[in-house]
């Protein structure tokens, strides 16, 4: 492995704003392992690699030659799925907060569904 692909994975895990050791927790390796990646003394196994891409939404070309973007679009139905899924596997008081917010829109009916697009267009497409 080059040290150049190392260096990208250190670039996404600094974009994420997140520790070596979080960064580890989420693709399962150590924290010592994303050190050694990062400074291109270890390389980076296929199943890392794919890892990163999947949890990090990495364009795979990007992460091993450089080219291209470094994250890959999301589709409009990645994003609801990702936000349902952070919402419902975190306990963080976001989430939380998230969590009380999808229960409050399953509990609306048709009629207070037509208010809230009458409002989202008023307050929040009109600008």
């Amino acid at each position: 492995m080059s040290d150049e692909i190392g260096t990208r994975v250190k670039k996404v895990r600094l974009r994420k704003g997140i520790s070596q050791e979080q960064f580890g927790e989420i693709i399962g390796i150590k924290k010592a392992a994303v050190s050694k990646i990062e400074n291109g003394e270890n390389s980076l196994s296929k199943g890392n690699l794919l890892a990163i891409c999947r949890q990090f939404n990495v364009n795979k070309e990007w992460l091993i030659n450089g080219n291209g973007e470094m994250f890959t679009p999301k589709s409009k139905e990645d994003e609801i799925r990702n936000f349902f899924e952070n919402a419902i596997s975190s306990d963080s008081d976001i989430a939380k907060i998230q969590r009380k917010f999808i229960s409050t829109l399953i509990s609306l009916d048709e009629e207070e569904w037509i208010v809230l697009d009458r409002f989202m267009k008023h307050y929040i497409y009109s600008k």
